[in-house]
């Protein structure tokens, strides 16, 4: 297998991106695409001085004028690895997801016991980030949708879910274990993928396309990767394939249960606006019940409501915005 990793970096991250290049290399990849979305001049400075060490044989790197986004970033990527002739299968990795020993090859022995003559049209293997328990709970619950929420759910709130959820707020607060792991479950199907893990063959992108430009910053990897789910394909997380995140997502880090409280008081206008923009555009493509959804969007804005204090008014407004943006079909890059 001819393996090609393709990598998005951005800002000051150089740093993350040379231990990424290295544990790829030492995993056995033969080429690395790295598409520098308008980084730092100082990343973008150490960066030509590592292509250069490394030679164009080994790493090619595509210099953006701005910031494309990581839908830009990996569409530009992807088209880079398709049009090589000698790339055959890709790896996708985020700038900080670190291969750990034998990840590669566990795909690559995955991927060979696979008994389906459309795998290379329908088929991507995902790497496990043990920072997304959500993916590991959606293959030991043996539900692959479990990673996107029940179906019209908003933002991933369904009145269904609330006794479950207080009773897990409850479990955490008296330090229960909440989430049982099943060792023997290693694999499994789920629904969507995020970019930084994915496996799989070029000839997949004849079949779904490139990542849309429009959605600009998040989500933009679940619309990508649920055309493979449409088209009736399959996304397999390997667990025994392991990617350390070594910087964690401002999304993930340590914040209050409450999401309410967390939308409000986490993170920045730009990243709040494009997730629940590009989030609630998403979940468009997912309703069955239009009143249902309409009901668990009220019933958000009304708990978020409450949550609402002058110092995070500017940041509620954003979150107002975002939805009716989302709603509109307005996307492209907005703020």
């Amino acid at each position: 297998m001819k393996v090609f990793a393709v990598i998005v970096t951005y800002g000051n991250r150089f740093h993350f991106l040379k231990e990424v290049i290295e544990s790829a290399f030492s995993e056995g990849v033969q080429k690395i695409i790295v598409i520098d979305n308008d980084s730092t001049t100082e990343s973008k400075a150490q960066l030509k001085v590592y292509e250069k060490e490394l030679g164009p044989d080994k790493l090619k790197v595509s210099y953006l004028d701005k910031n494309y986004g990581s839908a830009g970033g990996f569409k530009r990527g992807l088209e880079e690895a398709y049009n090589d002739t000698a790339c055959e299968f890709i790896w996708l990795l985020d700038d900080d997801n670190q291969p750990q020993k034998e990840s590669l090859n566990v795909l690559r022995d995955y991927w060979n016991s696979l008994d389906r003559k459309d795998k290379n049209e329908k088929i991507s293997l995902l790497a496990y980030r043990n920072d997304r328990i959500a993916y590991k709970e959606a293959v030991m619950a043996n539900n692959p949708e479990l990673v996107l929420g029940r179906d019209n759910s908003f933002l991933g709130f369904h009145i269904v879910d609330l006794p479950r959820k207080v009773l897990k707020l409850i479990k955490r607060k008296l330090g229960v274990k909440t989430f049982v792991d099943d060792i023997k479950v290693r694999s499994g199907i789920v629904s969507v993928a995020p970019y930084g893990g994915m496996f799989f063959h070029k000839n997949i992108i004849l079949e779904i396309g490139y990542p849309n430009e429009d959605y600009f910053l998040y989500s933009d990897d679940h619309d990508w990767s649920y055309r493979i789910t449409q088209c009736r394909g399959g996304i397999y997380i390997v667990l025994d394939s392991v990617i350390e995140d070594i910087d964690t997502s401002w999304s993930l880090k340590e914040k209050p249960a409450s999401p309410f409280y967390s939308f409000l008081n986490y993170g920045n206008h730009f990243r709040v606006y494009y997730s629940v923009r590009n989030r609630v555009d998403f979940e468009k493509n997912l309703l069955t019940n239009n009143m249902l959804y309409s009901l668990h969007l009220r019933l958000f804005l009304l708990i978020l409501f409450l949550y609402k204090r002058d110092e995070n008014k500017s940041q509620y407004n954003i979150f107002r915005k975002a939805i009716k943006d989302g709603l509109n079909n307005k996307l492209g890059k907005t703020i």
